[in-house]
């Protein structure tokens, strides 16, 4: 997109505050990021997932987030947020000539209070995610990715008193046809999710249980967006086009978070989670499994903030007729201490190897918010992950995908014998309050891949991979 008509979207933004109701406040504020970054091996070869195209080591990248709030009072908001989004110099909106078109809404949501009441609903295309404790940034499940992953959804939280509320959500993830389908036979064409919560807090403790569920038709989802999360292997053996044999299917997940703070400085965080998706289909289209997670910190330092993590997932089995032994997740970003192997909260984007933590376990340690030189803050990172999943089950899951990549991928999701080390070294220079200058570096290494699941080709191409990225901040 030209940079003129980014300024003209901007100054309509400006003219719609300028127009506003006297008695409306508006409220502004957003990002800005242009950095480097070079990766090598980032599928721990040379190549893509499927090993069919050759990576470009150095690209440069930029992204704008703009957020308003237009507030008439306490009681009553409107949040609209729109962006340009990570897109690499040369190419998409930021080529020479013939750019295309760029800004997206990513938030456009109404909350507001009901009268007489502390209810408070919320209704818009917002952030919508399960409970998840903060230390590993967000949900194994269904997450916000701070915004970034937006769902159109309405969200209640009623206040029972101030140590209990009772949240509750329904959201419409996916509609492939909108309101007329293209034939006159009827096929489940939309994903719905329902979604409780139960929040209690009390002086150094709380916990949230909290249960989703959602109904998937089988034409939901027609470019395959959450085939790798929610499908089994055995679901690609359908001969019909669809993964599952009927036109909806019920999806369930429960789970518990769960923080203690009593001890503080020391803080214990922990989650459990189990789903099922599919149980009333074919036993080789359903999959269900669980994912714990724990971590424990120390912030009575004031130079750094010390925390050690450890989550088991169950993994698959040897079998593709009893379908898949992994959690069904729809949206996942987690991640513990800002770990280089997984795609959680990093500075920038592109800047992680997106290991997959379902069928494994691992532990990671994280030393975070050092602080030695004034304005300057690092992160020291270490994290090893070793694969749960039983290496004749991927073996069949690669041949029934049609190859590695398709449905599981050499180096993310491990096999039992298999195993990752990563590590990543990160700082943050504050040049002036508003402006940061990041640097990310990070290293991973695989360990016992096997030649039997991902075939000779695959494995002998494998290699360490290594990151550094190099970039700006700005938040206004």
């Amino acid at each position: 997109m030209r940079i003129k008509h980014l300024f003209a979207a901007l100054l309509f933004v400006a003219a719609s505050v300028a127009g506003a109701h006297a008695a409306t406040e508006v409220r502004m504020a957003g990002d800005a990021r242009v950095y480097g970054v070079f990766f090598a091996n980032r599928n721990f070869t040379g190549w893509d997932e499927t090993g069919t195209q050759t990576e470009d080591r150095m690209t440069i990248w930029q992204r704008l987030r703009l957020r308003s709030d237009f507030v008439a009072n306490e009681n009553l908001k409107f949040r609209f947020g729109m962006r340009v989004d990570d897109e690499a110099w040369g190419h998409g909106y930021l080529t020479a000539a013939n750019p295309q078109v760029a800004i997206e809404p990513y938030l456009a949501y109404l909350q507001f209070k009901f009268p007489g009441t502390d209810i408070e609903v919320t209704a818009g295309y917002q952030p919508l995610s399960v409970p998840h404790t903060e230390v590993f940034y967000d949900s194994i499940v269904l997450a916000a990715d701070d915004g970034d992953q937006s769902s159109a959804a309405l969200h209640v939280n009623i206040p029972v008193s101030e140590n209990l509320s009772v949240q509750a959500a329904y959201g419409r993830l996916l509609a492939a046809n909108r309101t007329f389908q293209q034939t006159t036979t009827q096929v489940g064409d939309a994903f719905d999710v329902y979604q409780l919560a139960l929040p209690v807090t009390v002086d150094g403790f709380a916990a949230t249980p909290w249960g989703l569920v959602g109904v998937y038709g089988k034409g939901a989802d027609p470019d395959g967006l959450f085939n790798a999360g929610l499908l089994s292997a055995g679901s690609y053996v359908n001969t019909t086009g669809y993964p599952y044999k009927d036109n909806q299917n019920a999806m369930w997940w429960g789970g518990l978070a769960l923080t203690v703070e009593a001890l503080d400085p020391v803080k214990f965080y922990a989650d459990a989670i189990y789903g099922d998706a599919a149980p009333g289909d074919r036993e080789r289209n359903r999959r269900r499994g669980y994912f714990i997670d724990a971590g424990v910190t120390y912030s009575g330092f004031d130079w750094m903030l010390p925390g050690l993590f450890g989550w088991v997932a169950s993994g698959e089995d040897e079998s593709l007729a009893n379908g898949s032994e992994r959690l069904p997740v729809i949206t996942p970003k987690w991640g513990p201490g800002t770990s280089f192997l997984f795609d959680c909260d990093q500075e920038f984007a592109n800047t992680s190897m997106g290991v997959n933590p379902l069928g494994s376990w691992g532990l990671a340690l994280a030393i975070r918010d050092m602080s030695f030189i004034e304005a300057l803050k690092s992160r020291l990172t270490a994290a090893v992950i070793a694969g749960r999943n039983s290496p004749a089950g991927l073996r069949k899951a690669v041949r029934a995908a049609g190859g590695p990549g398709e449905y599981v991928t050499m180096g993310r999701d491990l096999a039992q014998g298999e195993w990752l080390l990563g590590l990543n070294f990160d700082h943050g220079y504050e040049l002036t309050e508003a402006l940061t200058l990041t640097l990310q570096t990070g290293f991973a290494s695989p360990q016992g891949l096997k030649t039997s699941i991902w075939g000779h080709r695959m494995t002998n191409q494998a290699a360490e991979a290594w990151m550094a990225s190099l970039g700006f901040q700005y938040a206004f």
